[in-house]
């Protein structure tokens, strides 16, 4: 199921098994733990012994993010430090508006740059103290890191974002180097840098001299971080640009991409008055204009037969079910069907 198109997430939980209802079962929102004969060889049972379900609605897991700002604050920096200051609260307003668990770093010399609330002073937010000069701003993301490191999430995806009129000190290849050795947690899946750096120095030396919108903006360059930016694929953005208010915008969006987890759903909670049962947990998919079929549990992914599956991440204490790798295929492959998640009657197993 193609995730540019986001499943349609419906959890069902069960209101009572094994009763009688004065009325039939309807549809696939009817239940039981027998049947077959479909794709993955459970039909829903259509006698008396059924769950009447009702829904609640849910998204597929997604990866947590945490950005590192890192702003230099140096003499010539003033007017790009009020456009941080300006626009951070738009930019975060944006990926919490996506329903992504972020977190919000800024290395900076506080004094320059006070983020307002709602993200400054809140849990999602940490400032680290810290004069950022013209051509160090590599050099502190590493000298700061035990300040900030706790403040990383493992399994997070890692986002930098440098603003600086001039050019660093420190190659490209080297910070890379260093920062790739950092543990706990360090950056063990890699990180993306995004550029807010002058791509020129806004003069051309000739007869007469050629000026562009970097003139009297930019000390130089930003080389090092235009490369780390190109080779990660990470945003650019012209600091010698007045308006930031697409920049931001960009950056909300890179951010934003590539986190959901194909095939894996969180499971939620269920409604009020209602207990999560691990062994009355059944996966139901209904393909584009077809009808639904259980999808069978198996233990683990070694466990996964070729017709399909589902297994949980974590049998003793599971947060999210996981398709197995052929269910997968079928799911993305299909970009209109819908997945549920029922809850309330027994686990239909291979």
């Amino acid at each position: 199921m193609s995730y540019k198109h986001l499943l349609a997430f419906a959890v069902m939980v069960a209101a009572g098994c094994n009763a009688e209802f004065d009325r039939k079962p309807q549809g696939n929102q009817d239940m039981g733990g027998g049947g077959g004969g479909d794709d993955f060889g459970n039909n829903p049972q259509t006698d008396a012994d059924v769950c009447k379900a009702e829904s609640v609605t849910a998204m597929p897991a997604s990866l947590p993010v945490d950005i590192i700002w890192v702003i230099d604050n140096s003499g010539s920096m003033g007017e790009e430090e009020s456009y941080v200051q300006t626009n951070i609260n738009t930019f975060s307003s944006s990926i919490a508006a996506s329903g992504i668990d972020y977190h919000v770093i800024m290395i900076t010399d506080p004094t320059h740059i006070n983020v307002p609330a709602p993200l400054g002073g809140s849990p999602r937010f940490k400032s680290v103290n810290q004069y950022i000069d013209s051509h160090d701003a590599f050099q502190q993301v590493i000298a700061t890191y035990p300040q900030w490191q706790s403040f990383l999430r493992p399994a997070a995806v890692k986002h930098f974002v440098f603003v600086t009129d001039d050019e660093s000190n420190m190659n490209a290849a080297t910070f890379k180097t260093q920062l790739m050795a950092l543990t706990n947690p360090g950056f063990p899946n890699g990180f993306t840098l995004h550029a807010i750096v002058a791509e020129s120095q806004g003069f051309t030396i000739a007869i007469p001299p050629v000026t562009d919108h970097c003139f009297m903006k930019a000390a130089a360059v930003g080389k090092q971080y235009i490369d780390l930016q190109k080779s990660t694929m990470g945003v650019f953005a012209s600091l010698c640009d007045t308006n930031w208010a697409p920049v931001f915008t960009a950056l909300a969006m890179a951010v934003k991409k590539n986190l959901q987890l194909p095939c894996i759903f969180d499971i939620p909670p269920p409604p009020m008055g209602q207990m999560l049962d691990l062994t009355a947990v059944n996966l139901l998919y209904t393909p584009s204009g077809g009808t639904g079929s259980y999808v069978p549990n198996v233990p683990n992914l070694a466990g996964c037969p070729p017709g399909g599956g589902w297994y949980y991440d974590d049998p003793n204490n599971p947060m999210r079910l996981i398709a197995c790798p052929s269910t997968c295929a079928t799911l993305t492959a299909d970009t209109t069907g819908t997945v549920s998640v029922a809850f309330g009657c027994k686990t239909i197993i291979p």
